[in-house]
């Protein structure tokens, strides 16, 4: 029994070094997206936003950013929130953004970036999403 310690030890780390490159291989054939909410200021800044796209609802806050791998097909893509002033409001989707549609391939890296809607200066419900394909640097106040 002694004898076989060093062997499943030596077994475990192999498996363990090994298992990042198998969890990378599936990625090959699917989309990757990645969204970047940069930070605002005030309420909106700590307002968690939902992205769904695909299978996912993933919560992003100002100041995050997160990537997902979806399959390659036909997927919808919208923002959604609470409403931004209202502390007791428990609506997930109060606040949204319009639905884009997005055809996605195997060898897709996309990045988008996820405004908070505006008339003038002030922000309103809803949310503004922007494809990152000329500027990577591009901020919200860029894009007004």
């Amino acid at each position: 029994m002694a004898a076989m310690k060093p062997l499943l030890i030596y077994l475990s780390i192999a498996l363990l070094c090994t298992t990042p490159v198998c969890a990378q291989m599936w990625r090959d054939d699917q989309a990757r997206l990645c969204f970047v909410r940069p930070e605002n200021n005030g309420a909106m800044n700590t307002l968690e936003s939902w992205i769904r796209v695909a299978d996912y609802n993933v919560p992003l806050i100002g100041g995050q950013a997160v990537c997902l791998y979806a399959q390659p097909d036909d997927s919808e893509l919208t923002i959604t929130s609470r409403y931004p002033y209202d502390p007791k409001s428990k609506n997930d989707e109060a606040c949204k953004s319009k639905t884009l549609k997005l055809s996605l391939s195997g060898n897709d890296n996309r990045t988008f970036l996820i405004c908070p809607a505006t008339k003038g200066n002030a922000y309103v419900c809803g949310w503004r999403i922007y494809e990152r394909t000329r500027k990577p640097n591009t901020g919200c106040d860029d894009l007004r």
